[in-house]
């Protein structure tokens, strides 16, 4: 046995013979702030408060019990999950549908104009007759007029105003489904550069949960060397600020995992559920990224704002033409049936005899109608020019687009480039890391080491968890990134 075991064990001994109390010392640490943590389940033990081992089997029990029920009610969710809800229940994208379907409608009601139109009509009127002066007129006297139509009107040019408005409408709805789709690419890529979010945070959390698990023992070992002099106060003073930061960077990691959880659950309109865990099914490929030609084509080919914006611009250009079209006749062609009855309060006299003047007409008519605007005092003019204006309006914006396009393919390129970099360098130093952590460990407990340089080797570890974790979201995100920019998935 050597002398520094034999020393622990003196140290042991004597604590059990003459301070059974201070024996569950480490205990009473322990608990200080245990959580038990299974799929968001915790329970936690004020500051200080004293427990003794009936409570903590009591606890120990309730905790299998929860990660128990947890086991059968805990749920997973995938990106495609996740992508899936979102396209079912986001409520952005379902306003975006609906005025997808809307201006459908305006197209059939354009269409409309091509048809004729068919109207009827009925007029009852009472003529009451003041006084006349002069030969008689029949239609002044006291009469009540019934009088009923139906017409059909069907036009025959309009100065190509109608053929222009149904373009312009087919136009619109173009433009309103290629809104759709980009509010859909839109939310695809929220979703999933969250989910990539959610998985980092998820991580963070596990890697600061484990460095207070790994600080706690070191601050457990400093007390024991320090209570026996084997260590100077500083270490210890050293251990337990250490530990007491990595309790705060778990307590943030923990609030930015919940934050991320609220952002994930919103894009997906669904209520918050503790019990989903989000996993990804998918491991992470490190590919050569794609040559920046090839992205911008196929960007300029799938991307729907430059698809909306196109159809903008010519329905514009549509609406000028309308504008213009007002300048020219527009000739109707009308069909009718008529039906009047004329009912006069007094009969008629023509010198010793009277008769019944009441009349009932029944006709129809057929005529060709030619109206044209000679002058609007330059309305239609301006119009025309003020649509000229939005058509550049719109070409200004795809070109706008198209720079937007190219500067987002090149930085989703380069940060691809430097994330697969990182992602080669952090794994290595991650494994380096621990093996050094383990040495360390191992070294404190041979008595050849010092608790400085294993708190030294935690930081190390940690920074290494954290470099690795940064370098995979980095990826993803770039990845992300590179398939919004380029209009939607495709296999480089």
């Amino acid at each position: 046995m050597t002398k520094r075991r034999a020393s622990l064990l003196k140290w042991n001994n004597s604590a059990q013979a003459g301070r059974r109390v201070k024996s569950l010392q480490p205990l009473r640490e322990s608990c200080k702030e245990y959580d038990l943590l299974f799929n968001h389940h915790r329970i936690s033990l004020p500051l200080g408060t004293p427990i003794s081992l009936t409570l903590f089997h009591s606890l120990l029990i309730l905790a299998l019990g929860l990660l128990a029920g947890s086991a059968h009610a805990a749920q997973t969710m995938t990106l495609e999950q996740c992508l899936q809800k979102g396209q079912e229940n986001n409520a952005t994208l379902q306003a975006s549908l609906f005025k997808a379907e809307a201006a459908g409608k305006d197209v059939k009601a354009a269409r409309a104009d091509f048809l004729p139109s068919l109207t009827s009509s009925y007029a009852l009127n009472r003529i009451g007759s003041k006084s006349s002066e002069g030969p008689t007129e029949a239609d002044y006297l006291n009469q009540e007029i019934h009088a009923a139509n139906i017409k059909l009107t069907q036009t025959l040019y309009a100065g190509s105003r109608i053929v222009n408005a149904y373009d312009k409408a087919k136009l619109l709805e173009l433009a309103t489904q290629a809104e759709k789709e980009l509010t859909r690419l839109e939310l695809a890529y929220n979703i999933e550069s969250t989910f990539y979010k959610v998985l980092k945070a998820k991580q963070d959390t596990i890697v600061a949960a484990e460095a207070v698990a790994r600080l706690r023992e070191s601050v457990r070992a400093a007390e024991s060397f320090f209570a026996k002099e084997l260590v100077p106060k500083v270490e210890l003073l050293s251990a337990r600020v250490d530990l007491a930061d990595a309790e705060n960077q778990l307590g943030v990691a923990r609030n930015n995992e919940n934050r991320q959880r609220v952002t994930l659950f919103a894009l997906m309109n669904l209520s918050l559920d503790p019990q989903v865990d989000f996993v990804d099914d998918n491991p992470l490929t490190r590919e050569a990224p794609p040559a920046f030609a090839d992205c911008y084509q196929h960007a300029l080919d799938h991307r729907p704002d430059l698809q909306s914006l196109q159809r903008q611009r010519e329905a514009a250009a549509k609406q000028a033409d309308i504008a213009l079209g007002k300048y020219l006749p527009v000739v109707q062609v009308n069909a009718g049936y008529y039906d009047e009855d004329r009912d006069y309060s007094e009969l008629a006299s023509t010198g010793y005899t009277t008769y019944d003047r009441d009349q009932a007409n029944t006709y129809w008519m057929v005529g060709l109608t030619v109206n044209w605007s000679l002058f609007d005092g330059g309305r239609s003019w301006y119009e025309n020019e003020k649509y000229g204006l939005e058509g550049q309006r719109y070409a200004a914006l795809i070109q706008e687009a198209y720079n937007t396009i190219a500067t987002g393919i090149r930085k989703a390129l380069y940060s691809m480039a430097e994330a697969e970099q990182r992602l080669a360098g952090s794994t290595d130093a991650l494994a380096a890391a621990r093996e050094n952590y383990a040495a360390e460990d191992n070294r404190l407990k041979a008595g050849v080491s010092t608790i400085t340089a294993l708190l030294d080797a935690q930081s190390r570890l940690v920074r290494a968890q954290v470099n690795q974790a940064n370098a995979t979201l980095d990826y993803q995100l770039a990845q992300s990134e590179l398939k919004f920019m380029t209009g939607g998935k495709k296999s480089w």
